[in-house]
């Protein structure tokens, strides 16, 4: 996938969390009809040219009218699945309270280790608000009592199936212990002098406290790319004992989606994300099959809440009119 099209990915599931308030300017029009809902250009535009503003350091300025037409096509249809999650809210009687909101943001704060004057200015650095993250955090509760209630029940996983995932997947479990990383690193020359080593380290402090605020680590991976890491910082799996021992330590004392704070190495500061562990035997027998039974049973919920959403599109009535 090109650089322009992995930009566009990120984009599309990044939607409702970096929405930004949209341009005046932007001449407002109906460009898609969701049963008795719509979506205006006036709200797609700006969503498209605030996710374009936050990935313009990876766009060629030649490319940017090419990608903007693809994340419309992209974009829209996010907007539209959400149109209907509130829709099929309103049928179905659930409701989030603005209590249960404010909770949600809090517990996402205190694990990321981050305030609230931290989210609001990685917020405001995206184009974005307040109001519309907690729209969005609004929008996965209710997603998620969707999928309680209507998905739950249909989703079962068999001993057969945990066996034979088991099989396929056996390295994974008892082969050498690997973790998958994404890394963000901040060079110091040699050389450097005190000066610039302050200065480093100051830049990677400001680039954790963006990550704290929930400003996407792929995202400023992208912003500071250096050395392996391919797009939003993933460097792949790696073995215990290959890596410099100050991240080696870091990188398997943390859990798949923990963040760790600055890592100082001979190179610079480093930031890591462990992202998926594998192999080592580090399991038990009965958290082995525990953990292969949590996989098979999300992989199930999430198919079928798609069957499910292509179900609700089927039945809409919905126009586009881009």
């Amino acid at each position: 996938m090109s650089k322009p099209y992995r930009i566009l990915a990120v984009a599309a599931t990044l939607l409702f969390i970096a929405a930004p308030v949209a341009r005046a300017e932007i001449v407002d029009r109906i460009v898609a009809v969701v049963n008795d809902d719509v979506i205006t250009q006036y709200e797609l535009e700006s969503t498209v040219e605030g996710i374009l503003k936050r990935f313009d350091r990876n766009i060629r300025p030649e490319d940017r009218d090419r990608i903007a037409a693809e994340a419309k096509k992209a974009i829209i249809g996010k907007m539209i699945d959400e149109l209907l999650l509130k829709q099929e809210a309103r049928r179905l009687g659930i409701a989030v309270r603005e209590e249960e909101v404010a909770n949600a943001i809090q517990e996402t704060l205190k694990r990321r280790n981050a305030s609230m004057d931290d989210l609001q200015q990685a917020l405001a650095r995206e184009g974005s608000s307040y109001e519309r993250y907690r729209d969005s955090i609004r929008a996965d509760l209710i997603k998620t009592r969707i999928m309680q209630r209507e998905i739950r029940q249909r989703v079962s996983v068999t001993n057969e199936e945990i066996g034979a995932y088991y099989q396929e997947h056996r390295d994974e479990y008892e082969g050498k212990l690997r973790v998958r990383l994404q890394m963000i690193s901040v060079p110091v020359p040699a050389d450097g002098e005190p000066r610039v080593k302050a200065e480093q380290r100051a830049k990677a402090e400001a680039i954790l406290k963006r990550i704290r605020a929930g400003e996407p680590f792929e995202a400023l991976a992208n912003e500071t790319r250096q050395g392996p890491a391919q797009a939003g910082g993933d460097i792949g799996y790696v073995e215990k004992g290959t890596m410099h021992p100050s991240i080696d330590e870091v990188a398997f004392s943390i859990k798949p989606g923990e963040v760790s704070d600055i890592i100082e190495t001979p190179q610079g500061f480093a930031i890591i994300r462990a992202f998926d562990r594998r192999g080592g035997g580090s399991l038990s027998a009965k958290a082995t099959r525990e953990d292969v039974e949590d996989r098979l049973f999300r992989m199930k919920m999430e198919k079928k809440f798609e069957e499910w959403l292509a179900e609700r599109r089927q039945k809409a009535h919905i126009e586009i009119r881009l």
